[in-house]
């Protein structure tokens, strides 16, 4: 690792601390960075626009010193609970004062939120570990390969911020490697991989100091060993490198790793391309991870699309109070109230339908998982769930396949709301066969959910054990038994500290 980017890393882990974000956790907060001004200067958020550097000319390595005045202020505000005044003073390196902002200083991780609370996003990390595991994959010719080898090649990566075309951070940090392979087989080549990784900032950070203190979590050690046990055993990456290698010609393989923008025109988490051809395409879960795509907010063309896309239905008829709403809390709380007016309609819908009917409403629980699963393009995605618990690694692998409708319409359906001021879920759950029972929620095939967040709006698709049972391919089992389904078995169906492990694959498979 460069170890250039040790200042990097302690100033991109968090976003701004805002007079809100100091607020929080009755002090707590505020006694953090009343600490951090005493022992010295405290460092700027590199994430705010570099114009609003320019009045801070003068600064040392990104950082501010608290005017002795802004001190007082925090610490009356801590004692006394007076208000934080609206502006702090900052001092830089000459000793002159300027007139700062509150957003304009980083939130690292030493603010910490309520004790147990994790400073990373697995999913993001789980991005990365795949990306770094299949690229070791290649590098050793297809041999099988250890969670050192996987640490040792994240170690060697370079590490810095990501830039847009326009030069403006964006609050990631990229990942990168090239790495030249040398076959001594009959071809005698060399082929040339790259490795790119964009990981949001803070959970890029938290695993960084992390390796530098020379212990990860054992769920981030539980989603590696689960990486580099997929990389082992997978079909699709097996063939892939067979490809490469029996290649006469030398050949360019990219590994991309990039979940963090909205606006991507694909739904994978990482792609591998040889030569400029897309050739895998992968989307990466944790085993908790129940979400799988959403169409957000409360404009009414994204409304319009999420109950077509979901249920089937125009909303176009009830659409009076969200055209009328001028707000987005009231646009949210008109979609609430589409729920609840459609709940009776999209009931008789799914009551209606059986094994022994066609079902339109089958069909779009069928397309809406294709949609969220593969994008609008329909692309052939491989969804590659880790297990981030069991220290050995484990996978699910999931897929999509053209006869989904048909294996979900051999199921008896039913259907619950469930409200809050807040939210609406509607599930979809499948009809336990007569007298058996289940336990909670097992019988679930998928839900649709909205719901504020913060001062967002969510509309997301999420999947049920049953759905996931549908469309697993892979391990951690490979066939699903009758009596793994809590229905009729006449139903038709689709098919610590960082040591030196040496993760083999073993998978349990049914014959």
């Amino acid at each position: 690792m460069d170890m250039d980017i040790r200042h990097l890393i302690n100033i991109v882990t968090e976003a701004g601390l805002t007079a809100k974000e100091l607020s929080k956790h009755n002090g707590a907060y505020v006694n953090t960075l009343i600490q951090k001004a005493k022992a010295g200067p405290v460092p700027l958020d590199p994430a705010i626009p570099i114009s609003s550097f320019n009045k801070y000319q003068g600064t040392v390595n990104g950082k501010v010193g608290l005017a002795r005045e802004t001190i007082a202020a925090l610490e009356d505000n801590l004692a006394i609970n007076t208000p934080l005044p609206s502006a702090p003073m900052f001092i830089l390196a000459d000793g002159s004062k300027v007139q700062g902002a509150w957003g304009a200083l980083y939130k690292g991780p030493e603010y910490a939120g309520p004790r147990g609370t994790k400073l990373y996003n697995s999913g993001h990390l789980a991005e990365l570990f795949m990306g770094l595991a299949v690229s070791v994959k290649f590098i050793r010719l297809g041999e099988p390969i250890t969670d050192n080898e996987v640490l040792d090649f994240l170690k060697a990566n370079t590490i810095e911020q990501h830039l847009t075309s326009k030069g403006s951070y964006t609050g990631n940090l990229r990942f990168h490697f090239n790495e030249s392979i040398v076959y001594n087989n009959v071809y005698n080549k060399t082929d040339r991989l790259t490795f790119t990784a964009i990981i949001p900032g803070k959970s890029a950070g938290e695993l960084v100091n992390q390796l530098e203190s020379g212990r990860l979590n054992s769920d981030l050690l539980a989603l590696m060993s689960s990486s580099v046990r997929y990389a082992n055993e997978s079909p699709s990456v097996a063939s892939s490198i067979n490809m490469v290698a029996t290649d006469p010609n030398s050949n360019q393989i990219v590994i991309t790793s990039d979940g963090t923008s909205d606006a991507k025109m694909t739904k994978a988490d990482l792609i591998m391309s040889i030569d400029g051809r897309t050739i895998n395409l992968f989307s990466l879960k944790t085993f908790g991870t129940k979400t799988y795509g959403q169409i957000s907010g409360v404009g009414l063309s994204q409304v319009k699309a999420w109950f077509d896309t979901s249920f089937g239905i125009d909303i176009t008829p009830m659409s009076h109070g969200i055209q009328q709403a001028t707000t987005p809390q009231e646009k949210f709380h008109e979609l609430l109230k589409l729920y609840d007016d459609s709940y009776d309609m999209i009931k008789n819908i799914v009551d209606n339908q059986s094994p022994e009917t066609k079902s339109e409403i089958v069909q779009k629980f069928a397309a809406a998982t294709k949609l969220h699963i593969n994008g609008k393009n329909n692309e052939d995605i491989e969804v590659v769930k880790l297990d981030d618990k069991i220290k050995d690694g484990n996978y699910k692998i999931l897929k999509v396949s053209d006869n989904l409708e048909d294996a979900m319409s051999k199921f008896d359906l039913y259907t619950q709301l469930t409200k809050s001021a807040n939210s609406r879920t509607l599930q979809i759950f499948v009809k336990p066969e007569a007298g058996v029972k289940v336990s909670r929620q097992s019988n679930k095939l998928c839900q649709f959910r909205s719901f504020k967040a913060g001062d967002n709006y969510r509309n997301y698709f999420e999947i049920g054990p049953m759905l996931e049972k549908l469309i697993q391919i892979g391990p951690v089992s490979n066939t699903i038994d009758d009596d793994e389904l809590p229905v009729s078995s006449s139903s038709e169906r689709q098919s610590e500290p960082l040591g030196n492990k040496n993760t083999m694959g073993r998978t349990r498979r049914k014959h």
